[in-house]
């Protein structure tokens, strides 16, 4: 059974009562996704208050962190722990859905960087991989070309997105240089400008992340008596959650914080090496709840039969 919970700071309440069957909270917006990002989730023991044993300022997360507490003493793990925590961390990462623009065989559609340089394009939210997808259709040849959204996950994604530029195997037609292609995440607009609104409103850096996530205060899910503290990737998704906890909006005076997505996953790598087991136990004390739309668009693929699991498979920079 899964429920919405406020810590200890305030009473615990619920979600709407009990939850439905199958761990789903019953007419919330959030019910699909909640439902797929907990089914599997390790019930952590405890919640702790602080990310990778490391301060805020050593990895660079600009954008409201939790607090962030530095470990008395880090310590590094061995190999088979440093490999068991990022395990940890990837396993909660591939069930947040991505999606990216590919031809029949699984290829990416390239994009062109200011510089000159290639890049594919990876999605959290499907309405700018649809967005994507019906400029390909429009251009020339585009219709013959297969094009179509192909399904993944945030763990491979964000593993593409940290690997080193590879050759594309273009040229430029004036310098004849040879092209690199990076793999990007594609910003979703709406999301970013419904962080920067919360930033504005909490008189913080507008300075928006590219991937936007966001901490409840005090918000928690109760599954078999455990605590596990959700980090949303949607703002609706967040306040969703908040106006489905009992008792009026005077009871419980949420605080949304913004975080940067990307910064916060850097920060657990490097936390994976230098105090490993505080990483590892802080890792299983979240999850990752990823945006309904991503969550009812991979069903619906996925009942269609349309997405494919490629690789890639350099130079034709096969997707998987």
């Amino acid at each position: 059974m899964v429920a919405l919970g406020v810590r200890a700071t305030c009473p615990r309440s619920r979600v709407g009562g009990a939850p439905a069957m199958g761990g789903r909270i019953a007419g919330s917006r959030i019910a699909t996704a909640l439902a797929v990002v907990l089914a599997g989730a390790a019930a952590p023991a405890r919640l702790i208050p602080r990310f990778g044993g490391v301060q805020q300022s050593e990895v660079g997360v600009a954008i409201a962190a939790p607090a962030l507490q530095a470990s008395a003493k880090p310590r590094p793990g061995n190999s088979l722990q440093v490999k068991r925590c990022r395990k940890a961390l990837r396993t909660k990462l591939q069930r947040v859905p991505a999606f990216v623009v590919t031809n029949d065989g699984g290829s990416p559609f390239l994009s062109q960087l200011s510089s000159g340089d290639q890049s594919a394009l990876m999605f959290i939210y499907p309405s700018e991989a649809q967005a994507m997808l019906k400029g390909v259709l429009k251009a020339p040849n585009g219709a013959s070309s297969g094009a179509k959204i192909t399904l993944s996950n945030l763990a491979r994604a964000h593993q593409l997105a940290t690997k080193p530029p590879i050759k594309s195997g273009l040229r430029d037609p004036i310098t004849n240089r040879e092209l690199d292609m990076v793999w990007q995440f594609g910003p979703h607009a709406a999301e970013q400008r419904a962080a920067q609104a919360l930033l504005v409103k909490a008189m913080k850096s507008p300075s928006v992340p590219k991937l936007p996530a966001y901490m409840v205060e005090d918000l928690v899910y109760d599954k078999r008596g455990k605590e596990v503290r959700p980090i949303f990737l949607s703002r609706a998704d967040a306040e969703a959650a908040i106006a489905k906890m009992a008792g009026t909006p005077e009871s419980f005076k949420a605080q949304v914080e913004v975080l940067d997505l990307l910064a916060l996953l850097r920060q657990f790598q490097f936390g994976s090496i230098a105090d490993t087991a505080a990483t590892e136990a802080e890792i299983n004390s979240i999850e990752f709840v990823p945006p309904t739309e991503s969550v009812a668009f991979q069903a619906e693929v996925k009942s269609k039969s349309m997405g494919t699991q490629a690789r890639v498979v350099p130079p034709d920079f096969r997707w998987h």
